[in-house]
């Protein structure tokens, strides 16, 4: 009997122990990822500023899906962001690296994947993955809010691009996407895991207006 208890009252410790070490891992990374993300944001403003800025805030394919990739935190560097997307009604805003930068990776940030275009390009197709979850990088875990109609803007190379979500839908997660779009309009593509399934991921569908 007593060496039941010692051992419950081990375990007991153990588990314990093991939850506060997750979750201090998990707080310090999140930590750590805010402020590399601020430290971004300061050198975008700060090259506005320099270059006098000002941007108004107020108002079917198939790609082959890339597998995750880690980066070491001694070879994060800090430069500018690309460009900026932002989701009003779910109260998102993150900056973007161009595809050809070594800071463009799902493990600390959205990504813009290779087979994308820029928002410029006329018909093209911005296409940014993102984790969803309840982890330090999830920046993705609430699209899930989004309906067709909601607006999503991109603030890139000193203009507004403006997008409205016309099509939702999920893919299996097979190695391979389906782009569902109208091939005549630039879009935007967002593209997470779907929510409370493990087995999908939902694709989002926007056109810009």
């Amino acid at each position: 009997m007593k060496d039941n208890l010692k051992f419950n009252i081990t375990m007991s410790v153990v588990i314990v122990f093991i939850g506060i070490c997750l979750f201090s891992i998990n707080y310090i990374n999140t930590k750590r990822d805010e402020t590399f993300s601020t430290v971004n944001l300061s050198l975008l403003e700060e090259k506005r500023e320099k270059d006098n800025i000002n941007i108004d805030t107020s108002n079917n394919e198939v790609i082959e899906e890339e597998q995750k990739e880690e980066i070491k935190e001694e070879d994060q560097v800090y430069e500018y962001y690309l460009a900026i997307l932002e989701i009003p009604k779910i109260n998102f805003s993150r900056g973007f690296y161009d595809k050809s930068s070594s800071l463009n990776r799902l493990s600390i940030n959205i990504k813009m994947l290779n087979e994308s275009s820029y928002p410029d390009e006329e018909n093209g197709n911005v296409i940014l993955a993102g984790h969803s979850g309840n982890y330090y990088n999830s920046y993705f875990a609430n699209l899930w809010q989004l309906e067709i109609g909601d607006e999503a803007y991109i603030y890139y190379n000193n203009s507004t691009y403006i997008y409205k979500i016309v099509n939702i839908y999920t893919e299996p997660k097979d190695g391979a996407v389906a782009i569902r779009r109208n091939r005549n309009k630039s879009t935007l593509t967002l593209i997470t895991c779907t929510k409370d399934d493990e087995t999908t991921q939902t694709i989002y569908i926007l056109e810009r207006i």
